[in-house]
């Protein structure tokens, strides 16, 4: 049984054994493939959102009496798909660490790749960018990528 544990990373002076680097790249590549499938949700939730949004306001602009309450209705819409998809950026963040902590366990191993994350934050001049979850309100609900779409 290996002794590596995800909270401490290894000294750079002990190698890994080669089950220990097999084990490694598969957790980093089913996290890599979790984060995806987030991201897949993610657009779906966005579609969701915005069919939804376009089929009140559709039936608003049919509707002459009833205007305002559809109108109600129509800007909750939006605001319940912004916070769905707000919750399941938090849960997908919370992934980022264990990431970035693989990447550096095997890059003081002298192994170069895999960088995705890494890779990814040097591409767009991140580097004060922090793989650690902050809370639900910066890492979700006022995230840019999540309250962009749905503030416009």
């Amino acid at each position: 049984m290996s002794n590596l544990s995800p909270a401490t990373p290894e000294p750079e002076n002990q190698s890994l054994t080669e089950f220990e680097r097999n084990i490694l790249e598969k957790e980093y590549f089913f996290l890599q493939t979790t984060i995806e499938d987030y991201n897949k949700q993610i657009w779906v939730i966005k579609a969701l959102g915005i069919t939804g949004t376009g089929a009140i306001l559709a039936l608003m602009l049919q509707q002459k009496t009833n205007g305002s309450a559809i109108a109600l209705i129509g800007c909750a819409i939006p605001v319940f798909f912004w916070i769905l998809e707000s919750q399941w950026k938090y849960f997908q963040r919370g992934f980022y660490p264990r990431v970035a902590e693989i990447e550096s366990i095997l890059s003081n191993h002298g192994l170069r790749c895999p960088c995705i994350y890494g890779g990814w934050t040097h591409a767009v001049k991140h580097s004060s960018y922090s793989p650690k979850r902050s809370n639900y309100l910066k890492d979700g609900l006022l995230n840019p990528s999540v309250y962009v779409s749905y503030v416009l």
